[in-house]
């Protein structure tokens, strides 16, 4: 064999993502609107029957708590899709503020997932219920983070857990890794410079190419904590309401308790693998 043969071909055999002699591993896939210290990461979605996740309202809610959950683990509001800040009004300065007001935008301390990225896995959210109310619609939405994995500190230098496990080490308290989402918002009055409603929200991409909330605007979200301390909107049947919802996503979520605990409490040597975006979101708004 001629000499300079035999030494790609050994080459090839010794390096690992080659694919010819003297060539580099190709880079990771970029995306618009998407950080790189999510590279590994994406959103899942379903729903219950009859709800559609690539048009009408909620398309804008998919947007939302993905702008939500990205500015909250890059602690960058940069980082969320183009036109959350137009749907979504500043938090109000006064603290007493109702729950819904004040959990519109992400917070530092909302929850301690650690400092920014890089993140690893997936966050899966099931939509219970998008009802029409007087002001616009509500929506009641599963969510789990128990996949998400960052690397660890302290015993588990070197290791990769789940962000839950990582807040429990700093006085994050969950269900088994989920909880439930409130959000209200609507599509009136438009706003004079909002962009038109869009249609047809899937694709390759893990972020939309460009503006998906069109006329719709935030009005209130939480994880089910509305109202004011002193003056809380719950009733007894609400509170009913809220076990019932938290029991349907437990029931709902793609794992089962058992496989979630062991996420929660998992050690890796290595970052899960990321499932792709569903249904995921088109190049352009279309």
């Amino acid at each position: 064999m001629n000499p300079i043969v035999r030494s790609c071909a050994v080459l090839l055999l010794t390096v690992a993502g080659l694919t010819a002699c003297g060539a580099e591993n190709p880079p990771a896939p970029t995306f618009p609107n998407w950080p790189q210290s999510l590279a590994d990461f994406r959103f899942r979605w379903a729903a219950e029957p009859g709800i559609d996740l690539v048009s009408g309202p909620a398309v804008p809610l998919r947007a939302y708590l993905e702008s939500y959950r990205i500015a909250q683990l890059t602690q960058d509001i940069g980082d969320a899709y183009p036109g959350f800040d137009r749907a979504v009004p500043p938090l109000p300065s006064d603290s007493h503020a109702p729950a819904q007001l004040l959990g519109m935008r992400p917070s530092p301390d909302a929850e301690q997932f650690g400092p920014p990225g890089p993140f690893y896995g997936n966050e899966y959210f099931h939509i219970l219920e998008i009802t029409p109310i007087e002001s616009g619609y509500r929506a009641y939405v599963c969510d789990g983070l128990y996949k998400i994995f960052r690397d660890g500190k302290e015993e588990d230098a070197g290791k990769y857990v789940s962000v839950v496990g990582y807040g429990a080490r700093t006085g994050l308290l969950d269900v088994n890794g989920m909880k439930v989402w409130r959000v209200e918002f609507t599509d009136t009055p438009p706003a004079a410079s909002a962009p038109a409603m869009v249609t047809d929200q899937r694709g390759p991409n893990p972020a939309p190419g460009g503006d998906v909330f069109g006329p719709w605007h935030i009005t209130g979200a939480n994880d089910v904590r509305w109202g004011t301390l002193t003056n809380r909107e719950s009733t007894a049947d609400e509170w009913i309401d809220g076990a019932q919802r938290l029991s349907q996503c437990s029931d709902l979520l793609p794992h089962w308790r058992t496989e979630r605990d062991a996420n929660i409490e998992a050690s890796l040597d290595t970052p899960p693998s990321a499932e792709p975006a569903s249904p995921g979101w088109p190049g352009s708004t279309g």
